[in-house]
């Protein structure tokens, strides 16, 4: 997991904050056995969020193996002369040390947590929880802080009831028993690394002093003897004062005082040297082929865990009451038992333990035999394996690592935290290098050691067309990648501007050609096909339609063009009206009707009085029949028609010489 930076007032971690620290050198979390839980991170001084790496702001990681990611504030920082911030965080819980607590009582562990909760002096984010059902009473005298009263001073939770506590986020879980015994069997030649096992006394004593003590009058209560104690082979006593005040409501009797201290030394764990073991041991379950029993073999914080040495006739059954956590490599950096119920089949224990190190060397020694011919994944520079992480946290890359059948090392590299649900994995070793494309189940491309490195590794990553400096190339497909204007796509070449588009190639199922589409592709119009260029009923110009009709277009867009077929006009839409544009025939002008010559364009025949072809016309070439003149107007008295001077003078009346129809046709003189 990347560790991501939050500011100092996020709660709820539901966005990436300030920012992923995928820049960050190292990361690990450090969590005890109801004690610390503490962050180490590595980050460089110029790194990408180095300006928000302060006091106070808040990383989130993932503590271990089964746990979620978890938040820690950051509460140191050193800067050394190298420039890698050394970065330190302690979990949100550790706030509860500035949250007081007003005194109170409560009977029972239920109701205890409760009242912690109910009694706090200032605002509260923190919630309380146990599975634990005594009876026992729970009393603070004075006022305390939240986290004392949990587990950090006499008389606490911890002490009153017992158990183990698991933080996580903002609650405070006090389990009866946190971890579980899975049956998980670390075994020499299987895959136990390392194994270091430390045996003290420091811790332990041989008897106790009880006593009890009144909380109002202060009356003090002691047995005669003063002291009980065990039995035991050392030299000397290690007695440790007992305040039994807690167990009894009322002043016990000396035989019940003395039956609770009995009980308490025959259970307790003080009474046995303190046997630690620190072991490194090969993770199967982040090992493919170990999907099956994958949880059957995960170690978490309180798990009960077996370490069998049959070479030294040693089992060892332990809790594990520390683990170290690489928060980049996902993977646990070193586990730590404590308690350990030691059994030995040799005569002699101390014989056995004066020959472990040397033992588990050779352990060592034959477990790096089997786990790798070639490369020991252990052996890897720090600075390497926070390289690889660096390209985990940028390309979101998981790593794992296994054993091939004839015992060399196989490294992986896979897009998700499992294989079986990664797009694509690698895996490397001394056959070769290959990929997967279905969750590991084939690895096919790649090279090898074989004769054929380059054919697949062509397979693999392709062939840069700019490496082919000559010869023919022979191949079924040519693949266009062009760009989001320019693309091939199945059977045609596409071309687009927004919503204007032009194909070649199929642009219609069974057409081809070079087709235009102003609407996305939703439908297009032929341009040229195998039967020619196209224009039809519009004219395409620069991928605008002109369309050409009798009717104008409905719902035109501003500057839209319409060529109109009935008045024969090229017409622009305004974005109001369609407006006439290019060239238009002026009209002529009137004339003045005194001017001789009127306004007929063509002069008449000067030969002919009163000009013109009018059979009307008295002058013109044929003779008028007044008969007909007078079917023309019946009403007019006038022999031969109407006023158009139409008589025997031939147009020379004095009072209209010419006539007024003459002198539009331009007939006068």
């Amino acid at each position: 997991m990347i560790p991501c930076l939050y500011t100092e007032t996020e709660t709820v971690f539901t966005t990436n904050g300030i920012g992923k620290l995928c820049d960050a050198l190292s990361c690990l979390v450090t969590e005890k056995r109801n004690g610390a839980y503490e962050l180490k991170m590595e980050y460089p001084s110029f790194g990408i969020h180095a300006e928000d790496v302060i006091e106070g702001n808040i990383i989130v990681a993932k503590p271990s193996e089964r746990a979620t990611a978890q938040p820690f504030r950051i509460y140191k920082i050193t800067t050394p002369l190298t420039g890698l911030l050394e970065v330190q965080a302690r979990h949100i819980q550790y706030q509860e040390n500035f949250i007081t607590v007003s005194p109170f009582s409560a009977q029972g562990s239920q109701a205890a947590m409760a009242a912690i909760k109910s009694h706090v002096t200032t605002d509260c984010p923190f919630d309380f929880w146990t599975d634990i059902d005594s009876s026992a009473a729970f009393t603070i005298t004075s006022p305390a802080t939240v986290r004392g009263c949990l587990g950090g001073m006499d008389g606490s939770m911890l002490d009153t009831y017992g158990g183990e506590y698991e933080w996580d986020m903002y609650t405070a879980l006090l389990h009866g028993h946190r971890g579980a015994d899975h049956g998980v069997k670390i075994v020499y030649g299987k895959n136990l690394i390392d194994f270091k096992m430390e045996r003290s006394i420091e811790n332990m004593i041989t008897g106790v002093h009880p006593y009890w003590k009144h909380s109002e009058d202060g009356t003090l209560m002691e047995l005669p003897e003063k002291v009980v104690t065990i039995e035991h082979d050392g030299p000397f006593e290690k007695i440790s004062v007992l305040d039994c005040t807690s167990q009894f409501e009322e002043k016990p009797t000396e035989a019940q005082l003395r039956n609770y201290v009995k009980k308490y030394l025959k259970n307790t764990s003080l009474t046995e040297p303190d046997i630690d073991i620190k072991i490194d041991f090969f993770q199967l379950w982040q090992t493919p082929g170990y999907q099956d029993i994958a949880e059957a073999e995960r170690v978490s914080l309180c798990d009960t865990v077996h370490v069998y040495i049959s070479k030294l006739g040693i089992e060892v059954s332990c809790k594990v009451t520390e683990t170290e956590y690489d928060v980049l490599l996902e993977r646990y950096k070193s586990i730590t038992l404590s308690n350990a119920a030691v059994y030995s089949r040799n005569s002699s224990l101390s014989g056995s333990l004066g020959s472990l190190r040397d033992e588990a060397q050779l352990a060592t020694e034959a477990v790096n035999r089997v786990e790798t011919q070639v490369t020991d994944i252990r052996t890897l520079t720090v600075q390497q394996e926070y390289f690889n992480n660096l390209a985990s946290g940028l390309f979101g890359l998981h790593y794992s690592s296994g054993v091939e059948e004839d015992g060399s090392t196989i490294r992986y590299a896979h897009t998700s935290e499992k294989i079986e649900d990664s797009a694509y994995a690698w895996k490397s070793g001394i056959r070769g290098f290959f990929i997967s494309t279905d969750g590991g189940q084939t690895w096919r491309l790649g090279w090898d050691t074989a004769d054929k490195v380059v054919k697949t590794a062509v397979e693999a990553v392709g062939v840069n067309a700019s490496f082919l400096g000559s010869g023919t190339l022979r191949t079924a497909l040519v693949k266009i990648l062009g760009t989001d204007n320019f693309y091939w796509e199945n059977d045609a070449i596409i071309m687009m501007d927004g919503a204007k588009q032009i194909k070649i190639g199929q642009y219609r199922n069974g057409d081809y050609g070079i087709a235009v589409s102003t609407d996305g592709g939703v439908t297009w119009q032929t341009a040229i096909d195998f039967d020619g260029l196209h224009g039809g009923g519009s004219t395409i110009i620069y991928q605008d339609m002109i369309t050409k009709a009798g009717l104008a277009p409905n719902n035109p867009n501003a500057n839209d063009l319409w060529v109109d077929t009935i008045e024969n006009r090229l017409k622009l839409w305004n974005g109001t009206e369609w407006v006439n544009i290019g060239y238009e025939p002026t009209e002529p002008e009137p004339t003045d009707p005194d001017t001789p010559g009127g306004d007929d364009p063509e002069p008449t025949d000067p030969d002919t009085p009163g000009g013109g072809d009018n059979p009307d016309d008295p002058g013109g070439d044929e003779p008028v029949d007044p008969g007909e003149s007078g079917e023309d107007n019946p009403d007019d008295p006038t022999p031969g028609g109407n006023d158009t001077g139409g008589d025997d003078s031939g147009g020379n009346n004095e009072e209209n010489p010419g006539g007024e129809v003459s002198s539009e046709k331009g007939g006068g003189s």
